[in-house]
């Protein structure tokens, strides 16, 4: 059986990533001003909801190779975004901090979002928000239940 393209339209995995491409799209362009690459802002904006983290966490979190989360680390470090502090519980390890220049960028990006979010919710009540929200975050929570449950049986993989 052939599936016509425009039956994934109503796949919900297809629906997530259409609308984080667009959203991040338009993002982009918003903050187009603010002179800073889509990998550095990304970066940013992990680091402020994972202060402290280290580069391998930070690197899963991004869904990236530790490599390039260090190489991009450097850069940030040289430009004055983030520190490394040495992991007092590990000599090998670094511990990622946003500066206070840093801190600044990530409050204009979020003010940068604020109204997107606003403009693609548009026509939901605060009701269908909240409720949107919520059915999210507990397919979140399958998906992470999931996950855990794989790392504990790597061997069915």
């Amino acid at each position: 059986m052939v599936i016509r393209p425009s039956r994934f339209d109503r796949h919900l995995g297809f629906i997530l990533g259409d609308i984080s491409r667009l959203a991040r799209k338009e993002f982009e362009r918003r903050v187009r001003g603010l002179r800073l690459t889509r990998a550095q802002w990304l970066f940013l904006y992990h680091l402020a909801r994972q202060p402290g983290c280290t580069q391998s966490e930070l690197a899963e979190s991004l869904q990236m190779e530790r490599i390039t989360v260090s190489r991009q680390a450097d850069r940030l470090e040289q430009a004055g975004w983030i520190e490394r502090r040495d992991d007092p519980r590990d000599g090998r390890a670094y511990r990622l901090h946003l500066t206070p220049q840093a801190e600044r960028m990530t409050l204009r990006l979020e003010a940068a979002a604020g109204p997107l979010r606003e403009a693609y919710l548009s026509g939901l009540s605060a009701a269908r928000r909240t409720a949107l929200i919520h059915d999210l975050l507990h397919v979140k929570t399958n998906l992470l239940r999931m996950e855990a449950t794989a790392k504990q049986r790597p061997d069915e993989n």
